[in-house]
């Protein structure tokens, strides 16, 4: 399935979608400078730029579009102008989706979004034939350290449905969820109860370092971990998995370096491979915007559970 990816960032979204659905981004749009520069490193897909500016009808078809559109306009921590927003751009990402009609529409914005904005997308996507599911998910639902409640859509046309992934989620023996859950799940979920007890830890402010592992899972996922792409690049690069000793040691990235916040810290919050951001040319106040903009994939993978099922 092919990927038309709108406001990428970092690509955290489209990370989910493309395990989840075993699909491929194969263009984007991002006006962002750095993170475009992060999208030319890690990708590797034509970016098309500014959405305001994007011929649609003369793109190949796609399956899929993702957007996790500007949420300056509906989150508390501004000052919520909503559709008076000068970044307000979702009229722009509703008509590429009248024009390109994927089979499949994934959104993603602050949970603010819901009092200030929604019921407009909703309308849109009814004028234009798309039904819609929706569910605030929490980072620490997937049992991150943080919360950072995020509102997730998945829209379909009315007259098809959804439709089926090419795999069952819970079957994955490559997918970053069956292999980098460091956040460890409160589902059942095959080769991770050997990480639970460091989240566990974290969730409760403990500082545990290491957790050894006798669930003999670790030789499993060091065999499965697929490095070459970008989901096998999920696998966390501070876990070392050591089959010999049956040991997991997670390094953890100091919070502040030289008394500010590391940004190493951040990416591994957000869930990220270690260096996803940070190991590319940019400064640490570029890195930081890059990271603050973006959802965390595991996140986005769970909601999609929810709502696709």
């Amino acid at each position: 399935m092919k990927i038309g990816s709108l406001c990428t960032g970092y690509g955290g979204l489209d990370m989910a979608v493309e395990a989840y659905f075993d699909a491929e981004m194969v263009w984007c749009a991002e006006i962002d400078k750095y993170a475009s520069k992060l999208i030319e490193t890690r990708f590797n897909k034509p970016n098309l730029g500014d959405i305001k500016q994007i011929t649609w009808d003369e793109l190949d078809p796609i399956d899929i579009l993702t957007a996790g559109y500007p949420c300056q306009p509906f989150s508390h921590a501004g000052y919520r102008k909503g559709i008076d927003d000068e970044r307000h751009i979702w009229p722009y990402i509703i008509t590429a989706i009248s024009i390109l009609r994927p089979s499949i529409v994934i959104l993603e914005n602050v949970r603010g979004h819901l009092s200030l904005g929604f019921t407009s997308v909703l309308a849109d996507l009814a004028k234009n034939g798309y039904d819609a599911r929706w569910q605030i998910v929490r980072a620490s639902d997937v049992g991150a350290p943080h919360q950072r409640a995020r509102l997730f859509i998945i829209a379909y046309p009315s007259s098809e449905g959804l439709q089926r992934p090419r795999h069952s989620p819970n079957d994955l023996t490559n997918g970053f969820i069956t292999n980098t859950d460091s956040y460890a799940r409160a589902q059942p979920r095959r080769a991770t109860s050997c990480l639970s007890a460091t989240s566990v830890g974290l969730q409760r402010g403990q500082d545990k370092r290491q957790t050894r592992c006798k669930c003999g899972s670790c030789s499993e996922i060091a065999s499965n971990t697929n490095n070459t792409g970008r989901v096998g690049l999920m696998q966390r690069s501070s876990q070392r998995f050591n089959s010999s000793d049956e040991m997991c040691v997670q390094d953890i990235p100091p919070t502040l370096v030289e008394g500010k916040l590391n940004a190493k810290f951040v990416e591994y919050m957000m869930g990220l491979p270690s260096g996803w951001v940070t190991d590319l040319n940019l400064s640490r106040s570029q890195q930081l915007k890059i990271l603050g903009n973006g959802v965390v994939p595991q996140q986005a993978y769970y909601a999609l559970e929810l709502l696709h099922e």
